[in-house]
C-alpha cells in the first residue's frame, strides 16, 4: 500500500512538473522569452508583444531612458511572400510608421534578435530628423547594434556572435562600424551619428538655425501727452528731504 502511495505521489509530481513547463522547450510555461532555448512553439503575436516588452525592459535597464521609443509598436505576423508584398524581399521582419512585422516562420530564438532589430529601427526612425535620407549601412547596422545590446542582456548563448560574425556588408558591416565608434569615442558618438549622420562619410544634415529674439517694439511717445517721462522718477519715489 504504502509503495503504491509513493508511485502515485512521484506520478503526481511530474505532472505537475511538466505541466509548468512549455511544451516545447524547458522554459517556464509563463515565461518563455528566452533567445537562449530552442523553443519548437511558432512564433504566436501574443510571444512577439511579450517578448518586445522584455526587450524594451532589458534595453532601457542597461542603457537608459534615452533608448526608449515614445509611440506606441504594433506587431503583425506575415508569411515570407507577405513580406515580400510589403517590400521586404529576403527579409525576416520589417519596421514601418509604428509597425513590425514579423515572419511567421521564425524560430522564437532568431525572433528575438528581429524583434530587437526593427525596435532599434523604431527609435532611429523617431530621432534622426532626416531618417529616409539615411545610408543602409548606418541603419541597418544600428538596427543591430541595438540588437546586439539586447542579447547580451538576455545572458550566454543568446545569439549575439552571430551577428558580430556576419559577412553581409551592410548588416555585419555596419554593425562593425558601430561597436568600432563605440570602442574608440565611447557609447554617446553611437547616438550621436544614429541620430544626425547621413553616411559612414560624415555627411550630415546641416544644423538648425539658431532661434531669434523677438524684437522688442519701441514705443513712439507722444509730444502732446502730458504724462510723467521714462527718465523722470514718479513722485514721492526718492529720497529727497522735504
Amino acid at each position: 500500500m504504502a509503495r503504491k502511495l509513493t508511485l502515485a505521489l512521484v506520478l503526481w509530481l511530474c505532472g505537475w512538473a511538466w505541466a509548468k513547463n512549455c511544451p516545447g522547450c524547458d522554459c517556464p510555461a509563463d515565461d518563455c522569452y528566452t533567445p537562449c532555448c530552442d523553443c519548437t512553439l511558432p512564433v504566436t503575436r501574443a510571444w512577439s508583444e511579450g517578448t518586445l516588452a522584455r526587450v524594451r525592459t532589458r534595453l532601457q535597464g542597461a542603457l537608459g531612458e534615452r533608448l526608449q521609443v515614445k509611440r506606441p509598436l504594433r506587431i503583425r505576423l506575415a508569411n515570407p511572400a507577405q513580406l515580400v508584398s510589403y517590400g521586404g524581399d529576403g527579409v525576416q521582419g520589417l519596421y514601418d510608421d509604428g509597425q513590425i512585422t514579423l515572419c511567421d516562420v521564425l524560430s522564437r530564438r532568431l525572433a528575438v534578435a528581429v524583434l530587437a532589430h526593427e525596435y532599434g529601427h523604431a527609435w532611429q526612425d523617431e530621432n534622426h530628423p532626416g531618417y529616409d535620407r539615411v545610408d543602409n549601412s548606418l541603419r541597418e547596422g544600428f538596427a543591430e547594434w541595438v540588437s546586439l545590446q539586447a542579447l547580451k542582456r538576455f545572458g550566454f548563448g543568446s545569439g549575439g556572435d552571430l551577428l558580430r560574425s556576419n559577412r553581409d556588408p551592410v548588416y555585419g558591416g555596419g554593425l562593425r562600424w558601430f561597436l568600432q565608434v563605440e570602442e574608440h569615442f565611447g557609447r554617446e558618438a553611437v547616438f550621436e551619428q544614429a541620430t544626425t549622420w547621413l553616411d559612414v562619410n560624415g555627411g550630415r544634415l546641416p544644423p538648425p538655425p539658431p532661434k531669434k529674439e523677438p524684437k522688442k517694439k519701441k514705443v513712439e511717445r507722444n509730444p502732446d501727452d502730458e504724462s510723467v517721462p521714462d527718465d523722470m522718477p514718479e513722485s514721492g519715489g526718492g529720497s529727497e528731504p522735504r
